[in-house]
């Protein structure tokens, strides 16, 4: 009686604790949710989620209004693709662009991306105004071989790369059809040389009607540095540790346009003054100008002209067809507060999509190979294939060295005493051979 009753007492104190246990367990699974983390629903747990990306506004500078229409486009596709950065597009005219940039830089304040030119580049990369794409073209998130000409040597220096190149540009021979019809004469062709074309200059100039055949304008890139080549001369040296105009075939050159001023073939200097040459042609005024293929809008926007006039590529000289080939670039800022979007923007506008707009649109000549075809065919009344047809015969805009803005800024002081008669055309191309000379010893 004793045994069964102490096993009764056992077996009871064995129920009660497994009551217990499991009144506490029901408890902890009806309370988890407030006392421990619920597993279930952690399934990324150690896993990083992506933060939000922040909005941000872009500043992309140019200074030429007529491709505003196309930078914007290329701008909103952007944004399409990157709904997070928007871009506003500014444009600042030539004439005030390098002045506010050149305040802008030092003070830190330049535009995220802005447009830069050889002729300008220098003095942004040494003064460690941009930012250095290297490690980009490096890690291969950008490949420079896509782009025409090696354009992006331009934007190389201290084998540091800085721009991704938008376009280039060559320089051929605007004529004005109507002017050639009245007066009988066979537009220009590829057989011209100079001969002939002061010859034809000289026939259709009418000063009694304020019309001349020629604008023998005093400048570099559109105007004599391409008579230089064609004459077998050179700019500078091709190492530019030497200047070239004290050569014979450059101050022969020289001398020859400059007589089409002499000959009553072309404007004076001081009409092309007061009257830019471009907008003398624009007007009616002259048959023909060299110019560069960034002005065909600028051209085919004037009434007076439109629908008659063409390009030719430019003659040949004594040694070979002269010309001059530069491409623009896209450059972003050293001090920039939003680097990373910069860069996406940028790399962008390097991009096959990017050139196609700008082809499209007939904007420029777009840098990446094969989406030119677009812009040859954007004004089918005009013969622009002389431009991209020329680039063999074309060379380098001359900037890519330290005495470039020192002496490209003092040469035009130099040339224009000659082209206003003050000096003759040889003294004046000795003088500027001797700058530039001290200005590349001083800058080695």
């Amino acid at each position: 009686m004793v045994k069964r009753n102490k096993l009764s007492f056992m077996l009871a104190v064995v129920l009660m604790i497994l009551s217990l246990v499991s009144a506490a367990c029901s408890n902890g699974t009806n309370n988890g949710a407030n006392n421990t983390p619920d597993n279930s629903s952690n399934s990324n747990a150690g896993e990083t989620k992506d933060e939000p990306k922040k909005n941000v506004t872009l500043t992309y500078s140019i200074w030429d209004k007529i491709q505003q229409p196309a930078m914007e486009a290329i701008a909103t596709e952007f944004t399409a693709q990157n709904p997070n950065i928007k871009v506003k597009v500014e444009v600042i005219p030539w004439g005030d662009y390098w002045t506010k940039m050149s305040a802008a830089a030092p003070a830190g304040t330049l535009p995220d991306v802005f447009w830069m030119h050889g002729g300008q580049f220098v003095k942004y990369a040494t003064g460690k105004f941009l930012e250095p794409i290297t490690e980009k073209v490096a890690s291969g998130e950008i490949d420079l071989s896509n782009y025409a000409a090696d354009l992006a040597s331009i934007y190389t220096i201290g084998g540091q790369n800085y721009g991704v190149p938008k376009d280039f540009d060559t320089i051929g021979l605007a004529y004005n059809k109507e002017l050639f019809d009245q007066a009988g004469i066979p537009y220009p062709d590829d057989t011209w040389d100079y001969a002939k074309l002061a010859e034809v200059a000289k026939k259709l100039s009418q000063p009694d009607k304020g019309i001349y055949g020629f604008g023998a304008k005093l400048d570099t890139q559109t105007g004599y540095w391409n008579d230089i080549l064609a004459n077998g001369g050179s700019i500078v040296s091709d190492d530019l540790t030497k200047s070239g105009y004290d050569d014979p075939a450059a101050i022969e050159a020289l001398q020859a346009r400059y007589q089409m001023i002499l000959d009553g073939a072309s404007p004076t200097h001081q009409q092309m003054t007061d009257m830019e040459s471009t907008e003398m042609f624009k007007s009616g005024k002259l048959a023909m100008i060299f110019d560069g293929s960034w002005r065909i809008s600028d051209i085919d926007g004037s009434e007076i002209i439109k629908g008659k006039w063409d390009w030719a590529k430019l003659p040949t000289g004594k040694v070979k067809r002269g010309n001059i080939i530069n491409g623009l670039g896209n450059v972003m800022s050293a001090s920039g507060k939003n680097k990373e979007e910069a860069w996406l923007f940028l790399k962008f506008l390097g991009s096959q999509k990017a050139a196609e707009i700008t082809a499209e649109m007939g904007a420029a000549i777009p840098a990446f190979n094969g989406t030119q075809d677009a812009w040859l065919t954007s004004r089918p009344h005009l013969n622009l294939k002389v431009f991209t047809e020329q680039v063999a015969d074309a060379i380098p805009y001359p900037s890519g060295s330290l005495a470039y803005p020192v002496w490209f800024a003092k040469e035009p002081e130099i040339m224009s005493q000659a082209w206003g008669g003050a000096i003759s055309v040889e003294e004046a191309a000795k003088k500027v051979a001797e700058m530039m000379n001290q200005a590349i010893a001083e800058t080695k």
